[in-house]
């Protein structure tokens, strides 16, 4: 048998003052354009190297609870795509783990984006878990609003708060799912003040726009994924809930954050699933589209035309976010599979978004 080739060897140190430009380059090589908007550096930042060259680096962060915990934070960690492979993201966990301990961290948490699976699989296998919302309020009480600012995740759609030590459960997804629920119809009614304007006709208007669109969403999805035999499960968004808010209070719009299924358990990999991740996207797109062209060719019906300003001021944004909207910071959304799965079909999409939008 041949020799299996040896890994280089990989050395994780802090970040000297100098070595900021050269971390930032590999920083920006390996985050979306507009992710690289939001990089930061943090408290302490370790650096990865092999063979004397950077790969990699971890932003960490530290702060205290008022009950004197004291809490440690994964910011950012990134690594060289040329030095992909060599467990760089490994090193620089594991890096970071000791230093936490070090220094005094209680637990420790980190943001993943849904589909971020090699990064979500590297948590997992060290002992963290997904802290659901409930978990979260169990956990933090009044601070929950401290904790969510300094990790970031008041902004931060479709990424997931995970800690160490874990939860004891990640959420049952029907709990998530009629929280999310409720939490989208007061976002609509926030938005569109529908019980001052016009009443309680309205605000029953509103409510059902919401929970007939999502409702079709969710079902597509769930039956796409049933006919290709992927196990999946429901996850909130509860990082969109804040932005949901203030886009409802400041510009009086309606910002759906609808959660979605992903497979479960955390050994899957992304890349490698698009596939039957877009088929079950494609799924939730369609019914949501198909309602409202319906609708709009049945405008001059009196019911479906009382029905027609909640339907449009809840299906057109959930519609723009779902489909137009492939990229970061939104790429937890629908749009984002499809996108990765077939252009050519996504375009197809857009433009029937588009037309529909137009065309109203």
């Amino acid at each position: 048998m041949p020799d299996e080739p040896i890994m280089p060897r990989v050395e994780i140190r802090p970040m000297n003052p100098d070595e900021k430009p050269a971390v930032r380059r590999i920083a920006h090589r390996a985050f979306p354009v507009l992710a690289r908007l939001f990089f930061s550096w943090g408290q302490t930042v370790l650096v990865a190297l092999s063979e004397g060259r950077l790969v990699g680096g971890i932003v960490l962060e530290t702060f205290a609870l008022a009950d004197g915990r004291k809490v440690g934070f994964v910011g950012w960690v990134f690594s060289d795509p040329d030095a992909r492979g060599i467990g760089v993201g490994q090193r620089l966990i594991e890096a970071a783990l000791a230093h936490f301990q070090a220094v005094g961290c209680h637990e420790v948490l980190a943001g993943v984006e849904g589909h971020n699976s090699s990064s979500s699989k590297l948590f997992a296998t060290r002992g963290f878990s997904i802290l659901p919302l409930g978990a979260q309020w169990q956990r933090y009480r009044w601070q929950l609003p401290k904790v969510w600012w300094r990790t970031l995740h008041v902004v931060d759609v479709g990424h997931f708060l995970w800690s160490r030590p874990p939860a004891a459960d990640e959420g049952h997804p029907v709990t998530q799912w009629w929280v999310t629920l409720l939490v989208n119809v007061l976002m609509a009614w926030i938005a569109l003040r529908a019980w001052v304007v016009a009443g309680w006709f309205a605000s029953v208007l509103a409510a059902g726009a919401v929970l007939v669109l999502l409702t079709l969403r969710w079902a597509g999805m769930r039956l796409a994924a049933r006919a290709q035999g992927l196990e999946v499960r429901y996850r909130a968004w509860e990082s969109g809930f804040p932005l949901s808010l203030m886009i409802a209070l400041a510009l009086r719009g309606v910002y759906p954050v609808p959660g979605s299924l992903y497979p479960v358990g955390h050994d899957w990999r992304y890349r490698e699933m698009v596939p039957q991740l877009g088929r079950m996207a494609l799924a939730g797109v369609i019914g949501p589209l198909a309602l409202l062209w319906l609708a709009k060719a049945l405008a001059s019906c009196f019911p479906v035309a009382q029905a027609l300003p909640s339907l449009y001021a809840v299906g057109f944004p959930l519609l723009v976010v779902d489909v137009l909207t492939p990229f970061f910071p939104l790429a937890c959304y629908n749009g984002r599979r499809i996108w990765d799965w077939s252009r050519p079909l996504w375009a197809v999409l857009a433009a029937a978004v588009v037309a529909l939008i137009v065309l109203a």
